[in-house]
């Protein structure tokens, strides 16, 4: 297993300044999580790519680039029972962690980067896959 990590910090209004990470590892190739104020949510990795470009997602996660003149920022809109919230992020750090995750595992090769054995097994011990 290969795990990248990229420090994350965001700014909401009225709250303290938020430390978090993404993180993309080999086991779960599709996939790249957030984080954030003890909180994980998880993005296909391909809305991640898509949504540098144009709006992506209609579910809990929606990653939309910012149009408001911050060409350095992605905003990304995550909701939850308890509420949803406005995040921006930085572009380039997205950027980077995507480039990161496409040399381990080329957009297209992820189902031959998955230990199937090793899932099967985890899920037949009554776990959960990776």
């Amino acid at each position: 297993m290969t795990q990248l990590r990229y420090p994350l910090s965001v700014q909401l209004l009225g709250r303290p300044l938020i430390e978090g990470f993404w993180e993309y590892t080999t086991t779960d190739p599709w996939a790249v999580t957030l984080h954030l104020d003890g909180q994980r949510w998880i993005f296909a990795r391909d809305l991640l790519r898509t949504g540098l470009t144009e709006p992506a997602g209609d579910g809990d996660v929606q990653v939309v680039p910012d149009t408001g003149g911050s060409a350095g920022r992605l905003n990304l809109l995550l909701r939850s029972p308890s509420g949803a919230v406005w995040l921006p992020v930085a572009r380039a750090t997205v950027v980077t962690l995507l480039k990161a995750a496409d040399a381990l595992v080329p957009p297209g090769c992820e189902a031959a980067a998955v230990d199937w054995d090793d899932e099967w097994a985890r899920l037949a011990d009554g776990g959960t896959a990776a």
